[in-house]
């Protein structure tokens, strides 16, 4: 009994304790980091820089296995290009193993005894795990490193083209289920790349594997994805967001050469590292949104840089414009809290074309040198083979020594090192729950893993975008019985690794067998079987005539068979992936319709893009009766072009980039809709949430604090954050309207003004082109409460709101003075409850002088009440004029204020009173 009281005790003290140390969880990591630290040996603590790639899987008496159990690296990089994985069925358990024996590995050289070296720091080797790291995709290569076994999954571009937080969370959660799962505790991605400008056939284009073209948006949804893979997978997988800081702009592709980008440091920050301050707003660790690391890329900067030169390196080499980029926004605070800097490959032919363009030579050692003193912690030594050394683990092995060396040697340095490495340990222990397993890390759990392909189906659905023609409308009927479909696939092939069965990338008879498998016999009856044909584009470059190359991944069918199937078809579908050179037949949509469109005409063709939406130009969009944007070519995407081509469900997404082809401008796109009215309401106090409306009214000296209702794009969502939003504050009888500037966070704009005068004041708000808003009235005056009158705008004339297209499609802002311009927001916005109120008072003067008047110059009994009466009537006219909106009245209206109406309605007055003159002078009948 006692005993069972005592273990009670301890428990409800140790939950106490374990609950009152929940806040300072990070303090307690560090502490255990240094403690660590202090333990390990010079060779131990260079080791924990590095993470390695190797061939094959690490068997016993492997060489690259020295890596991990003498050399004790950080951890490794499993590649797809490096044989690391098997072909299905076994290729997940195989993985698993895989991971298992290196863990393994490490774990055991901490249980063997170790002879300890006189003067070191450390009696022998400290148990850390292993970084076990996976990439998303395969560096712009089709596929993903794993291509069997996990889930498929949506393109990031499928993720930006649904513009929802949420799916990008829900795709995160399954990355970081399943890869946790498996034994990988590091993923490289991902990308945070901008594709600001929308460019076919660019070879640096990071096509589908970026979120889209918009920095806003491409931070809100790799936050929620980074989100998504650390509850997925429990916290056990860290996040490093790539390409720091920002490929989007590249001319070329970084792993060829080092890019140049000509930008100035604003305009870096602005769009390149924009998605990447997002990712960063917080420590590691503490929320689930923010990024463990960042993958620094090979690419050079002139706005940071200076004058480019080919001797300028890139920033992953260069400490000052590295330095200069991280002390900029959210990036210090990350950094001090734990963020992990890690290098792209080192062995890249990028970096080997900048050490020696003829690239004859390459130092490893130095690579690693310039990389780490440039300020990244974690170095990734892949394709690291140095001049003259038999393979890549001597070369590795010398890096590691030469750090060594010179960490025994060079005070500074070492403290550099240990810097670094602290970063590291405290990132590992966090993937750990604070500590090392005793009994080393247990096996992956591959049973855990489900795979399927409902995830992707559901967000190729939602993304689906048609291009041309532009609406939500079919784009005429879908195929019928009887009619013949030929279709076009753009074939590529992929393979799990150097010796595994290859496998084509997307499926020549894919879309073929989607459709019948829906709309065949036996299922609809929509098709049969003997009116559908299936060939490869580069069936169709050859029968365009065009020279194949010596080998194709599948054999060519002869062109009299193309040409007689193009002949009979009522239908052409072609399913298109990117243009790149070296790929036969990728062009070959582009030559049908540049050289032979007779092949085409009276025939319904339809484009499905499974890659980016910007391949085609005008003129080719022009030739088709459907374009649609899939961003993706795994099966589901194949499945879903099969119901979008017989209409069985309605694409709605929109592009997450720019589609020159169609004048579909990503930044109009992103604006304000104009034809919104945006609504006003006003506030005594706003915290947080909480909003405070005054019972007792306003009164002079009190502050009020007006927000706009959410205000959306052309596209129905809400406008990204910081878009400008303008105050319009009018005092009655003072010239002067101030504007008071702000932007909007989550759609919502905000500011504050003091009632620091008596009389009328109205506020109005527009975000161009949005110029219609609420008007807020308020009447100040001393020892009486003012409470705040909304007055709602009529609804205006779509010509004066809604915003023009050009020429190229873009939508076009309306001019000041035109329709569309002034102080409401256009010649025929409202004069709200204060021209209403001036009319009344103006009519009323107007009238009562016409009166006096009328008693001195017609002293007849009705003599005054005519001259009041058509004088009011004149002054009601002008006003009615203007408030009408009838042509010319834009000239009269100004921002300061309503004197110009008063005006207005007292020349309207006059003119009455010339009327009664008149009339008494016999000038009209009856007078």
């Amino acid at each position: 009994m006692l005993r069972r009281a005592f273990l009670l005790v301890l428990i409800l003290n140790l939950s106490a304790s374990a609950a009152s140390a929940g806040p300072s969880i990070d303090r307690s990591i560090s502490a255990t980091a240094q403690s660590i630290l202090a333990d390990m040996t010079p060779e131990e603590r260079v080791g924990q820089l590095f993470l390695v790639t190797f061939t094959g899987q690490m068997k016993a008496g492997d060489p690259a296995l020295e890596l991990v159990t003498r050399h004790y690296v950080a951890g490794v990089i499993l590649r797809a290009d490096n044989d690391n994985f098997t072909d299905p069925p076994g290729t997940l358990a195989n993985a698993a193993a895989l991971i298992a024996r290196l863990q393994a590995a490490r774990h055991a050289i901490s249980e063997s005894a170790a002879t300890p070296v006189p003067g070191e720091l450390g009696g022998g080797p400290v148990y850390i795990p292993l970084i076990i790291g996976l990439s998303l995709d395969r560096d712009g290569k089709y596929g993903p490193e794993i291509l069997g076994g996990l889930s498929e999954l949506p393109t990031e571009m499928a993720v930006g083209a649904t513009w929802s937080p949420v799916i990008a969370r829900r795709v995160g959660e399954t990355v970081g289920s399943e890869l946790s799962a498996l034994g990988v505790n590091l993923l490289l991605g991902p990308s945070l790349d901008v594709i600001e400008e929308a460019q076919a056939g660019r070879s640096g284009d990071p096509g589908v594997s970026a979120f889209g073209g918009d920095p806003y948006w491409v931070g809100v949804l790799g936050r929620a994805f980074i989100s998504g893979v650390h509850a997925g997978s429990d916290g056990a997988l860290a996040v490093v967001a790539k390409h720091f800081p920002g490929l989007g702009a590249a001319d070329r592709p970084v792993t060829e050469e080092v890019p140049t980008v000509r930008k100035s440091l604003d305009e870096i920050q602005q769009v390149d590292l924009a998605p990447f301050f997002a990712v960063t707003g917080g420590l590691p660790g503490d929320s689930p949104e923010v990024a463990d690391g960042l993958l620094t890329s090979h690419i050079r900067y002139q706005g940071l840089q200076g004058n480019i030169r080919a001797t300028t390196r890139p920033v992953s080499l260069d400490g000052q414009a590295l330095g200069q980029i991280l002390s900029l926004q959210t990036l210090p605070t990350w950094r001090q809290g734990g963020g992990v800097m890690i290098s792209d490959s080192l062995g890249s032919r990028a970096l080997r074309r900048f050490y020696d363009p003829s690239e004859q030579t390459f130092n490893g050692t130095l690579v690693t040198k310039d990389a780490f003193l440039a300020g990244n912690d974690l170095l990734i030594l892949e394709n690291f083979q140095s001049s003259g050394d038999d393979d890549e683990v001597e070369s590795m092995v010398e890096a590691i020594s030469a750090f060594v060396t010179r960490y025994r040697d060079d005070p500074a340095f070492g403290e550099r090192v240990d810097a670094s490495v602290l970063r590291v340990l405290e990132l590992k222990l966090r993937l750990f729950g604070g500590g090392f397993p005793r009994d080393g890390v247990a096996s992956g759990d591959v049973e855990k893993i489900t795979g399927g392909s409902q995830l992707a189906f559901s967000v190729a659905s939602q993304a689906a975008s048609l291009i041309s023609p532009a609406g939500t409308e079919p784009p005429g009927p879908p195929p019928s019985a009887g009619q013949r479909i030929v279709f076009f696939t753009d074939v590529r092939v992929a393979a799990q690794c150097g010796s595994c069965s290859q496998r084509l990338w997307m499926d020549p008879r894919g879309l073929e067998t989607a459709v019948l498998e829906l709309y065949g016999p036996g299922v609809a009856g929509e098709v049969g079987g003997w009116n559908l044909l299936s060939f490869t584009m580069a069936d169709l470059a050859l029968a365009l005539g065009e020279r194949p190359p010596s080998s194709t991944p599948k054999p060519l069918a002869p062109t009299e068979e193309v040409l007689r199937a193009l002949d009979a078809a009522d239908w052409l579908v072609f399913s298109i992936l990117s243009t790149r050179d070296g790929e036969f037949g990728s062009n070959a949509l582009k030559l049908l319709l540049d050289q032979r469109p007779d092949l085409a005409r009276q025939r319904r063709v339809v484009v499905f893009a499974h890659d980016v939406p910007y391949e085609l130009d005008a003129t080719d969009i022009s030739k088709l009766d459907a374009y649609y944007a899939l961003y993706g070519a795994s099966e589901s995407f194949v499945s879903l072009a099969a119901r979008l081509l017989f209409q069985e469900v309605a694409p709605s997404g929109d592009p997450p980039v720019a589609v020159p082809g169609v004048g579909y401008d990503l930044i109009a796109a992103l604006s304000p809709d104009p034809d919104q009215k945006i609504s006003l309401r006003a506030y005594s106090e706003v915290t947080g949430s909480v909003r405070v409306t005054p019972e007792a009214g306003y009164s002079v000296g009190d502050h009020v604090y007006m927000e706009t209702s959410p205000i959306v794009d052309h596209n129905g969502r809400t406008v990204p954050d910081g878009t400008p939003v303008e105050f319009l504050i009018s005092y009655q009888g003072e010239n002067l309207s101030p504007v008071i500037q702000s932007v909007t966070t989550h759609g919502v704009a905000q500011t504050s003004i003091e009632l620091d005068r008596i009389g009328q004041i109205s506020v109005q708000a527009r975000s161009d082109p949005a110029r219609v808003s609420d008007i807020l009235l308020l009447d100040v005056r001393e020892g009486t409460p003012a409470f705040i009158t909304v007055i709602a705008p009529s609804p205006m004339p779509t010509a004066t709101v809604a915003a023009t297209r050009t020429a190229e499609g873009a939508l076009a802002t309306p001019e000041p003075g035109s329709a569309g311009a002034g102080r409401g927001g256009g010649s025929g916005a409202p004069l709200g409850l204060s021209g209403f109120v001036v009319a009344i008072l103006m009519t009323s003067g107007v009238v009562a002088a016409s009166v006096r008047a009328g008693k001195v110059l017609d002293p007849r009994p009705m003599g005054p009440v005519r001259y009041g009466l058509l004088a009011g009537i004149g002054a009601l006219a002008a006003y009615d004029y203007v408030a009408l909106g009838f042509p010319g009245t834009a000239i009269f209206r100004v921002d300061g204020g309503l004197w110009w109406l008063a005006g207005l309605m007292l020349v309207g007055g006059a003119l009455g009173v010339g009327a009664a003159r008149g009339w008494q002078q016999g000038r009209f009948p009856g007078g």
